[in-house]
C-alpha cells in the first residue's frame, strides 16, 4: 500500500526527536497535547517501572499523525501480541471462510453380510488444530468416524490403520524453552493434531505445604506413556506445576507445586505423539487385524471431516491466546502458498511476507507464530503498521477486528480497565510472560480508531503492578483523546 509507505517514510523520521510526543502543527489543532504529555510522563516516572524497557506509539488515523511516539522504533519481546500477524496473514491468504478438511479413506473389498473390510483405513491429516479440541465441543471427529463406519456397514478391518503424514513431522519449535515444550501451551506442531496435542493429568494433594501428591487419573489414557510425579503441595492457590518432555519421548516428568487439599486438580501437559493417540481411539471403535495385503491404488471415501471456519478458529487464537491453534494456522497458510516448504521455515515465511506487505526497512525477528519464544523482537512502530494496514485493508478489516477481545468485556482483556473509561472502548491483544507485558490494538472513541501499542520488557515489579501501570496509562490516554 502506497499510503502506508508514505506514512512511514524514513525521511520524515529524521525530524522526529526522541521525545514522548510527535506532532505536526497542521494536524494537532484541537488536540489536548499537554494532557497526553502529562499522562505519558506520569507513566514513565512510575517507580515500579524504573528498570523497565518501555516503548509506546499512539496514532491518529484521521489526522495522519503520531500522538505518542516514545521508543517506538526500539525492539521488544512481544509475547502473544505477535499472534496479530498470524491472524492477518491467514485472513489474507486462506480467507475467513476457510475450513480444514481431514479425509478418511479405505481400500479393498467390503463383505456386506459380515461387515468385514479386506483392506486398510487411511487418515489424511490436514493440520486441523481443532480435531477433537476442547475448544469446540460441537465438533467430534471420533463420533463422526463411528457414524461413518456404521453407515458403510464396516464392523471389522482385516488390514491396518494408516495415519498419513508425509509432509511434516511432529516437532516443537527449536526456539522455545525446554521448560515450555512439555506443557500444553508448548505442544508441538505438524499436520497431525488431536485433542489440542495435550494431556490432562489429575492430582490429589495432601493438606500440608510440602506434602505429597498422587496422580488420580490421566485423560486421555495411554499405556505407552510414563508420567513421573515430582509435584508437591505449595503455599499458593495457583497451578505452579510444569511438564517436562519432548516430542516422541513417551516419558513425561511433572515438577512444581499445586494447592493443598485438592481432588482431581488438573495439570495440562503436551502429547508426545498425537498420531499415537488418534490410533488408540480409532482402534477402540473397530477391530483391526493388521493382516491384509489389499492393493491400495484405489481408495474410497469413508468421510470428510470439516473444521470450524478460520474466523472462528482465530477468535480462539486471540480471545484465548491459543498457541496451538496459532502455530497450525500459520503452517497451513504457508503450505497453501508452497506445499514443498517444511515447518522449520515458518518463521522466515512470516517475516518475509510482512517485510514486503508493510514495506519494512527496519529489522525485526519472528521465530514462531504465537510469540512463545523470547527470541522474537519487534517494535511498537511495526505493531502499529500492522494495525494501520489491516484497518485500511477492506477485505480483512471487519474480520480481523472481530477476532479481538474487548477491554473489560471479553477474552484476555476481560479485566483490563474494568469499571473505567476504557471498558468496551479498546479492542486488541495482550501479551505477557515473566518480565513482559504488552498490548496492541485500537482505542475506539467517537467512532474513530486510534492504533496503539505499548510494550514493557524487563520490569522487576510484579505482573499486576505492571498491568495496573499500563491500565492507568491507557485510561489517561483515552480520556484525553
Amino acid at each position: 500500500m502506497r499510503y502506508l509507505n508514505d506514512l512511514f517514510d524514513l525521511k520524515g523520521y529524521k525530524k522526529i526527536i526522541t521525545v514522548s510526543l510527535v506532532f505536526i502543527s497542521a494536524f494537532v489543532k484541537g488536540q489536548n497535547i499537554f494532557s497526553l504529555d502529562s499522562t505519558l510522563n506520569v507513566f514513565l516516572e512510575d517507580k515500579v517501572l524504573s528498570d523497565a524497557h518501555v516503548g509506546i506509539q499512539l496514532y491518529d488515523l484521521e489526522k495522519n499523525s503520531f500522538l505518542i511516539n516514545y521508543n517506538a522504533q526500539k525492539l521488544f519481546v512481544p509475547a502473544s501480541i505477535l499472534k496479530l500477524f498470524t491472524s492477518a496473514i491467514s485472513l489474507e491468504i486462506l480467507k475467513k471462510e476457510f475450513t480444514f478438511k481431514t479425509n478418511v479413506m479405505f481400500s479393498g473389498e467390503l463383505e456386506i453380510t459380515s461387515g468385514t473390510l479386506n483392506g486398510n483405513v487411511y487418515i489424511f491429516p490436514s493440520g486441523d488444530p481443532s480435531l477433537q479440541s476442547s475448544y469446540f465441543s460441537d465438533y467430534n471427529f471420533i463420533e463422526d468416524f463411528a457414524i461413518s463406519l456404521k453407515q458403510k456397514g464396516i464392523k471389522k478391518v482385516l488390514g491396518s490403520l494408516h495415519i498419513v503424514d508425509s509432509t511434516s513431522r511432529y516437532c516443537a519449535n527449536g526456539n522455545w524453552l525446554w521448560s515450555d515444550i512439555g506443557n500444553y501451551y508448548g505442544a508441538g506442531t505438524s499436520l497431525v493434531s488431536f485433542r489440542d496435542n495435550s494431556v490432562d493429568v489429575f492430582f490429589n494433594s495432601s493438606d500440608s505445604v510440602g506434602g505429597p501428591t498422587i496422580i488420580s487419573k490421566i485423560s486421555p489414557e495411554n499405556e505407552d506413556v510414563t508420567v513421573l510425579n515430582k509435584v508437591i503441595v505449595g503455599p499458593s492457590n495457583r497451578d505452579m506445576a510444569y511438564g517436562y518432555g519432548s516430542p516422541y519421548n513417551a516419558k513425561r516428568t511433572i515438577k512444581g507445586e499445586i494447592p493443598r487439599s485438592k481432588k482431581d486438580f488438573k495439570v495440562k501437559i503436551s502429547m508426545h505423539d498425537p498420531s499415537n493417540y488418534i490410533r488408540k481411539e480409532v482402534e477402540q471403535l473397530i477391530y483391526f487385524e493388521n493382516q491384509s495385503d489389499a492393493h491400495d491404488d484405489n481408495l474410497d471415501t469413508l468421510m470428510v471431516y470439516t473444521s470450524p471456519t478460520l474466523l472462528n478458529l482465530l477468535k480462539k487464537v486471540n480471545f484465548n491466546s491459543n498457541n496451538h491453534f496459532t502455530e497450525h494456522i500459520l503452517l497451513k497458510t504457508m503450505l497453501t502458498l508452497d506445499s514443498s516448504l517444511s515447518y522449520d521455515l515458518v518463521s522466515n515465511f512470516n517475516k518475509n511476507y510482512w517485510t514486503n506487505q508493510l514495506q519494512l526497512k527496519s529489522d525485526f525477528n519472528m521465530v514462531d507464530a504465537c510469540g512463545l519464544s523470547r527470541k522474537n523482537f519487534i517494535s511498537p512502530e511495526i505493531m502499529n503498521k500492522l494495525l494501520i494496514y489491516t484497518y485500511y485493508n477492506s477485505e480483512i478489516k471487519s474480520s480481523f477486528q472481530s477476532t479481538l477481545p474487548i477491554s473489560g468485556i471479553s477474552g484476555t482483556l476481560k479485566y483490563l480497565g474494568k469499571d473505567t473509561s476504557i471498558e468496551n472502548n479498546f479492542i486488541g491483544k495482550s501479551g505477557s510472560m515473566d518480565g513482559i507485558r504488552c498490548y496492541s490494538g485500537y482505542f475506539v472513541k467517537r467512532d474513530k480508531f486510534f492504533p496503539f501499542s505499548v510494550m514493557l520488557n524487563n520490569f522487576s515489579c510484579t505482573s499486576k503492578q505492571a498491568k495496573d501501570a499500563i491500565t492507568k496509562l491507557m485510561v489517561g490516554i483515552y480520556d484525553n483523546l
